[in-house]
């Protein structure tokens, strides 16, 4: 991730996957982003995709134990991006859940609703999500 004069950036690497470290990178990417002046609203919104990207790959990416994860996020003048990257394989939705009012396999969804821009890169040395918003 490009670094330039005037951008604020953090960097998380080597996260352990569970909900408790998952919870604490969550309040840093908050903190980091209502110090970067991005407003509450936003900061609220690249929080909650954020966060949900990181869920998956607690759920996803490491089916028997945690894996590690690594965050990057980044604030420009007018934009921000944060990037997800984990280290595990990538799991395809279980094609058997029929359950019409199951809340599982929204995750993408929701953060493609909060974030401006998502995408997720699948390879064999794991998934990364790179969100982004706009100021």
């Amino acid at each position: 991730m490009d670094v330039q004069e005037g951008t604020r950036a953090l960097s998380c690497h080597g996260i352990v996957a569970e909900p408790g470290a998952l919870r604490v990178l969550r309040h840093r990417l908050l903190d980091w982003a209502l110090e970067s002046g991005i407003p509450d609203d936003r900061a609220h919104d690249i929080v909650l995709a954020g966060y949900e990207a990181l869920a998956n790959v607690a759920d996803h990416a490491y089916p028997e134990e945690p894996g590690l994860v690594d965050l990057d996020a980044v604030c420009r003048p007018d934009s921000v991006e944060v990037v997800i990257a984990d280290h595990g394989e990538w799991r395809p939705p279980d094609e058997t859940e029929d359950d019409p009012v199951s809340l599982r396999g929204r995750g993408l969804l929701l953060v493609q609703a909060t974030a401006d821009r998502a995408e997720v890169r699948t390879g064999a040395d794991g998934t990364v999500v790179t969100l982004g918003w706009q100021l």
